[in-house]
């Protein structure tokens, strides 16, 4: 398993956590909903800032990879250039 799906099934998990514990406690449905709300909004601002993160990350790695293939396409057109000549 990769430690990305792991921290993702992690920060579900407390989420669903936080979100049940809210749901029992003694309170009035007014005051669970906002509860709920803001605490629903405050992991989905998480998630996505890691997930955001996570893509900043791997677009570099592919760019850094694309850079690293164009020169060695490069590299092996001109020995084969010089293998022709």
């Amino acid at each position: 398993m990769s430690s990305t799906k792991f921290l993702l099934g992690a920060l579900l998990g407390a989420a669903v956590g936080v979100q049940i514990g809210i749901l029992v406690a003694p309170d009035k449905g007014e005051n669970t909903r906002k509860k709920l709300g803001k605490k629903s909004n405050e992991y989905l601002d998480d998630v996505t800032g890691k997930l955001n993160s996570f893509f900043d990350g791997l677009t570099k790695k592919v760019s850094d990879v694309s850079d690293e293939v164009d020169k060695l396409a490069k590299k092996a057109k001109a020995e084969t250039d010089k293998l022709t000549k």
